[in-house]
């Protein structure tokens, strides 16, 4: 009925806020319809002048803005010894010992702090607690609660919250507990956060390090919420930066990195840790101590993009990234001893931005490649790295991959089961190469 329509247009809050404002004297009736006046004309305007502006027509002009391009300020100095030797307490002494990935990423995470005064760490009991894997460990003793804060257990919140820090100024650097907990507000990374600058033309943008625990592995620890590995979800979103180190060191310069592009141009970063890399400290046999490594200096970096080579053999060209790299080395290490097969093992480290030309270059004196890949094999990264050797080289060496199985990580002893770990690569290589 009429009478329900113009029941329901008198709540208009538009209406509310102009009674409030003639009945408290801040406004008279005709000043608020001269304010609406002026806002439509200046509307009006803006239309019109839009509609003369030049229109995009072409993929490059539409992507020109997904990601800024121009420094928005520059990074602060580096800490001074006497500040870090106060943050990190008695364990400044301990720096140039070798330790796993947590234990260092933990020292990054105390030194980027020190060095951005706006770098704020929360998520899901990360302060008391100092995280599941104590990752944050100290950092609330350190800077207090007013940087590093638990969250409610809710990812829509954690990553919300750091969209609206970011746009008051702050360089958020969230925590998402587990890989599997993305899905429940990927759409906040995807629909908001890296979208920002596409949709202002590059006026504004959403800076931040999203730290996520995550990929498989885990001995025991299965089930699709707490061991998942698939990283699709990042990969189609354009603009993200993707970060999976490998081992601590890495881990550290990488991270400095992705905080140092984060403020300086508010980039949008997806950072993976590995979880079941997190301690590893050995990697042919108990006690070797060959995936510890020192911390690295202050400024040391691997930009965006840059991969890792180890080794130089010609036999076998290995291309992976994170738990991958861990068990190609132990897969090379047998290969070599037992069937004289010299390898080289390239970690990929970004999965975006990944420099597909240098990526080539590698590849081109290789006949035999393989990949591993942690994650499934349907979607994985394997996929893109095979198109882009093909557009890139056009003859392809033989290829290979090995990876995980179409299938959700399982619970208790078979949370392993269908990952590839150094048995399947050497039987990969193996099969490749033509040896029994």
């Amino acid at each position: 009925a009429l009478s329900d329509i113009e029941a329901t247009e008198f709540q208009d809050p538009l209406l509310h806020t102009e009674r409030h404002l003639v009945e408290n004297e801040i406004l008279n009736s005709q000043q608020v319809v001269d304010l609406y006046e002026s806002v439509r004309q200046r509307v009006e305007c803006v239309a019109e002048y839009v509609c003369t502006r030049p229109k995009l027509e072409t993929p490059k002009a539409v992507a020109e803005t997904i990601v800024n391009k121009n420094k928005l300020k520059e990074a602060p100095p580096l800490a001074s010894e006497s500040e870090r030797e106060f943050l990190l307490g008695r364990d400044y002494k301990k720096l140039s010992e070798p330790q796993h990935m947590a234990k260092l990423m933990n020292w990054a995470l105390t030194d980027v702090m020190g060095r951005y005064p706006g770098a704020v760490v929360f998520g899901e009991d990360v302060a008391q607690k100092g995280g599941v894997y104590h990752v944050t460990d100290n950092l609330l003793h350190r800077f207090g609660p007013k940087r590093v804060f638990n969250s409610p257990l809710d990812e829509q919140s954690i990553l919300g919250s750091a969209i609206g820090m970011a746009h008051n100024g702050f360089l958020p650097i969230p925590e998402v507990q587990f890989l599997a907990y993305v899905h429940n507000a990927e759409d906040q990374i995807r629909g908001e956060a890296a979208t920002l600058s596409f949709f202002s033309k590059g006026l504004f943008q959403n800076p931040m390090v999203i730290r996520v625990a995550g990929l498989a592995y885990q001995k025991g620890f299965g089930g699709h919420f707490h061991n998942d590995n698939s990283l699709a979800v990042f990969r189609d979103v354009p603009g993200l930066v993707i970060a999976v180190p490998s081992n601590g060191a890495d881990a550290v310069k990488m991270f400095r990195s992705c905080v140092r592009h984060a403020h300086e141009y508010g980039r949008v970063v997806v950072f993976v840790e590995p979880i079941a890399l997190y301690m590893t400290r050995d990697l042919h046999s108990e006690g070797d101590k060959l995936w510890c490594h020192k911390y690295p200096e202050l400024e040391e970096e691997v930009e965006l993009g840059d991969f890792g080579v180890r080794g130089s053999g010609e036999d076998l060209l290995i291309l992976t990234y994170g738990n991958g790299v861990y068990y190609s080395s132990q897969a090379e290490k047998e290969l070599r001893d037992e069937y004289g097969v010299k390898s080289k093992i390239i970690d990929l480290r970004w999965m975006a931005p990944l420099d597909t030309k240098r990526l080539a270059q590698e590849v081109k004196p290789y006949n035999k490649v393989l990949i591993v890949e942690e994650c499934r094999k349907t979607g994985s990264f394997a996929e893109g790295i095979v198109l882009n050797l093909l557009e890139e080289l056009g003859d392809l060496p033989k290829i290979k991959i090995v990876a995980a199985e179409d299938c959700f990580i399982p619970l208790g002893v078979a949370a392993a089961a269908g990952l590839p770990k150094k048995k399947e690569i050497v039987a990969g290589a193996k099969a490749l190469l033509g040896l029994k």
